[in-house]
C-alpha cells in the first residue's frame, strides 16, 4: 500500500482568473467503475473487469474491501453504513457491513448496473441494464418497478439533484432522462457525439457525465434540453496537471465529494482513480478579485506548515477544517509569511481557509 496524497494543489488567483483545476492520479488497485464515499470520507471503487471493490482510507491506504465478485458495478450506502454492490453478470445485488461481511443477497432478473439510495427511505433505486428499467429494492428484498419507459436504453448511472429529482443515464446511447415516480420520463440531454455514457453525478447545480470512447467529461444543465458543455479530456491518455491539458482513458465512474469541489473519476482504460480538485462550474461569470495569492507547504505536512501570502494587506484569518467540516484551528496572521504548528493534529486531509480584506482563499492539505 502507499499513501494517496489527495489534491496537493494551490489555488493562485489573480484579477479575472479562475480557480486552478488540477488532475492527479492514484494507481493502487485496478478501479475502473463506480465510486462512492462513506460518511467518514473513505473512497470505494469497483473493478468491473475483475472481482473486487477497493477501499481507500483518508490516509490513502488501499485495501481489497470485497473480493470474489463477478463483475462489480454500481455502489451505494444506506444510512447504517452498509454497502450495496450490483454484480452485473451474477444478476445479483449484495449488501455488506462496515467490515466487508456479506449481510444479504438479492437475486435480480436481469443485469443490475447503477444503484443509489432513495432520498426518502432506506430503499435502493437501481437500474436494470438489459430490461431497460428503473427499479426499487426495499431492505426485505422486495423489488418493484419504477419505470420502463420508452427511451431507457441500457440505463446505468443515477443521480439526485438538490430538489430530490432523479436522473438516469443510458450507457448505450448516452441519453439522460428525468425519472418521475409515476413511470414517465423527460428527456434532458445527450452528451458527446459517439460511444457510451458511463456514470452521472450531480454537483454545483449541474449534472456531470463520462463518455468512455471519447475520453471526455461533460457538464449538463439538468433543467434545459440539450445544454451540454465539454468540460475536460481529449485523446486517450493519462496526463495529469491542469484540467485544460489533462487526458483520460475511457473515463467511467464519476462522483463528487460533499462540498462539490472535488471530483473523482475512474479510468476504465488504465484502471486508475483520477482526482480533480477545485472543480469550477463552466459558464458562470468569474468574480473580480484582488491579487491575493497563497502558498501552503510542505504538503504533506508533518509538524510545521509554512503560510506564504502575496499582496495581502493587514490581518489575515487562517482557519483549518477537518474532512467533516469541523473547525480544528484558527489563527490571525500578520505579514506575508508565518509558520503554523500542526503536529498535534491527526493524520488526514484538511482544508485551510484564509480570509484577507473580505477575499477568501482555500487549499486542501494532507497531514502525515
Amino acid at each position: 500500500m502507499k499513501t494517496l496524497y489527495f489534491l496537493l494543489v494551490m489555488s493562485l488567483i489573480n484579477l479575472h482568473a479562475v480557480l486552478a483545476q488540477t488532475v492527479s492520479t492514484f494507481t493502487d488497485g485496478t478501479p475502473d467503475d463506480a465510486i462512492i464515499l462513506d460518511a467518514d470520507g473513505n473512497i470505494y471503487a469497483s473493478n468491473f473487469v475483475g472481482d473486487k471493490v477497493f477501499k481507500f482510507d483518508q490516509q490513502g491506504n488501499m485495501e481489497e474491501f470485497i473480493v470474489g465478485l463477478n463483475t462489480p458495478n454500481g455502489l451505494a450506502f444506506n444510512t447504517a453504513g452498509e454497502l450495496y454492490v450490483c454484480d452485473f453478470m451474477a444478476q445479483a445485488i449484495y449488501r455488506y457491513d462496515a467490515d466487508g461481511n456479506q449481510l444479504e443477497f438479492y437475486s435480480i432478473a436481469g443485469r443490475p448496473s447503477g444503484i443509489i439510495k432513495d432520498k426518502d427511505s432506506e430503499d435502493m433505486i437501481f437500474t436494470n441494464f438489459n430490461t431497460n428499467s428503473i427499479n426499487r429494492l426495499d431492505p426485505d428484498g422486495n423489488i418493484s418497478l419504477i419505470s420502463e419507459a420508452e427511451g431507457l436504453n441500457g440505463p446505468v448511472g443515477l443521480a439526485y439533484d438538490d430538489q430530490g429529482n432523479l436522473f438516469a443515464g443510458n450507457y448505450n446511447d448516452r441519453s439522460i432522462y428525468l425519472i418521475h415516480m409515476d413511470g414517465t420520463v423527460d428527456y434532458v440531454a445527450n452528451p458527446g457525439d459517439a460511444s457510451n455514457l458511463g456514470f452521472i453525478a450531480y454537483a454545483q447545480g449541474k449534472l456531470w457525465g463520462t463518455v468512455l470512447g471519447e475520453h471526455k467529461l461533460y457538464q449538463i444543465d439538468p433543467y434545459s434540453e440539450d445544454q451540454v458543455v465539454h468540460y475536460a479530456g481529449s485523446v486517450a491518455g493519462d496526463l495529469d496537471g491542469d484540467i485544460s491539458e489533462a487526458t483520460f482513458a475511457q473515463p467511467n465512474g464519476i462522483l463528487f465529494d460533499p462540498s462539490g469541489e472535488t471530483m473523482y473519476v475512474t479510468d476504465f482504460g488504465t484502471k486508475n482513480l483520477r482526482i480533480i480538485s477545485d472543480v469550477v462550474t463552466l459558464g458562470n461569470p468569474t468574480p473580480e478579485l484582488p491579487g491575493f495569492e497563497i502558498a501552503l507547504y510542505p504538503s504533506p505536512v508533518k509538524d510545521s506548515l509554512t503560510v506564504r501570502l502575496s499582496e495581502a494587506f493587514g490581518r489575515t484569518l487562517f482557519s483549518l477544517y477537518d474532512i467533516q467540516g469541523k473547525l480544528v484551528l484558527q489563527q490571525a496572521l500578520e505579514g506575508d509569511m508565518q509558520q503554523i504548528q500542526l503536529g498535534h493534529l491527526s493524520e488526514g486531509m484538511y482544508v485551510a481557509e484564509l480570509v484577507n480584506q473580505g477575499t477568501k482563499r482555500s487549499q486542501k492539505i494532507f497531514k502525515q
